[in-house]
């Protein structure tokens, strides 16, 4: 899309807004196909990163699956389309009602929950899970999107595996091994290790057929972002598949990886204000709608459609809450003027389906570029 294209959609359908490029989404669908082609696998959307039936839909013709982390998520997918054996189902802390309720619908469901597994051993004793395990990896990224180290609440501790060993023994089915190292992860080794241990639990695990790898496929929000080297990742994989003599299928489940890129969110400047020290440029959004900013301490580009060629100034832009709500500090931007229209990029993932309506602000709709055409897919 172009500055032209997204200019116009602000004009005519208002701000704040998310525009999704569907041709965007589709190029990052192939480059995954791309990358690990000559292994066996199954790509599944992380649809908590943005579950608008639109944005699935794509996916579901672009003949993906999805990762679904609640049972209103399941109900969506099948809606949409996608069939029972397309689902994970990967909550964290779930009652036993949810499982009951995946269960029942098919779904492949994977546990991180030791509590679980009696559960499921005396009252789906037929049923076949997976494990998600806890590697102990740690990342040098954002502690608040690393999901592997000893800390935290996801996956079942390698310390419990003669637990699981005793209950394999009575009876109970697992034909999948799960992990999820984080969601900034800046370094190919540290995916590596993270699936180097389930390769080494699987001579304990016979019976398993399938490893999910989760994703942490890291994405370039600037020029100064770090990419992994996602080829030698999966030339890892392919040595390490050869190496245990077994076929085994891989699930990747990318989110951001798919989304992030394709989106944009576009806002309308309120106001510019000189402070004491700072000249604020506020907007008509805030982190009710974009909370990436705030809460990951991610760096989001930001462009002025409007006065693209514009002297270079130095603003802090800001939202509208009652709240210090702060999209960029100290950002250097061509001059932003009351009513310029502001664009952040990277904006597909986790943006709309993290947003609230606090303060009472209403939520902002949601357009599909595809084809050259525009449409409305807010629900």
């Amino acid at each position: 899309m172009e500055r032209n294209d997204l200019l116009k959609i602000a004009n005519e359908f208002g701000t704040p807004v998310y525009v999704y490029d569907a041709e965007k989404i589709q190029e990052k669908y192939q480059e995954l196909e791309d990358i690990f082609s000559g292994l066996d696998f199954e790509l599944h959307y992380a649809m908590k990163a943005n579950e608008n039936p639109a944005i699935l839909k794509e996916i579901l013709n672009l003949g993906g699956g999805v990762d679904a982390v609640s049972p209103n998520e399941i109900k969506r997918a099948l809606k949409v389309g996608f069939r029972p054996s397309d689902i994970v189902f990967t909550p964290s802390f779930p009652d036993e009602t949810e499982i009951d309720f995946a269960i029942k619908k098919g779904v492949q469901v994977h546990i991180g929950d030791t509590y679980l597994l009696k559960y499921i051993l005396e009252r789906h004793p037929d049923y076949s899970i997976g494990l998600r395990l806890n590697p102990e990896t740690e990342i040098d990224g954002n502690q608040k999107i690393a999901t592997a180290h000893s800390g935290s609440k996801f996956g079942i501790p390698l310390t419990e595996l003669n637990y699981i060993r005793s209950l394999i023994k009575k009876g109970l089915k697992i034909d999948t091994l799960h992990i999820h190292t984080g969601s900034d992860v800046k370094k190919w080794e540290d995916l590596a290790r993270s699936a180097e241990v389930l390769f080494s639990l699987l001579p304990d695990f016979p019976q398993v057929k399938k490893l999910d790898l989760g994703s942490g496929f890291k994405v370039k929000y600037n020029e100064l972002s770090p990419q992994i080297n996602m080829k030698a990742y999966a030339s890892f994989l392919k040595k390490k598949i050869k190496e245990t003599h077994r076929k085994l299928t891989l699930i990747f489940e990318p989110g951001k990886y798919l989304l992030s890129e394709a989106g944009y969110f576009l806002m309308k400047v309120n106001g510019v204000k000189q402070g004491y020290q700072k000249c604020f440029a506020g907007v008509n959004s805030g982190f009710h709608h974009f909370i990436r900013p705030m809460y990951y301490d991610a760096l989001h580009e930001i462009i002025n459609l409007s006065n693209p060629e514009g002297k270079i100034k130095i603003y802090d832009i800001v939202g509208q809450l009652c709240e210090e709500d702060t999209f960029a500090y100290g950002r250097e931007m061509p001059e932003i003027r009351k009513g310029d229209i502001l664009a952040i990029k990277n904006a597909g993932a986790y943006a709309f389906s993290m947003a609230s309506l606090y303060n009472l602000r209403d939520k902002p709709g949601e357009l599909l570029w595809k084809n050259g055409k525009i449409s409305v897919i807010t629900i």
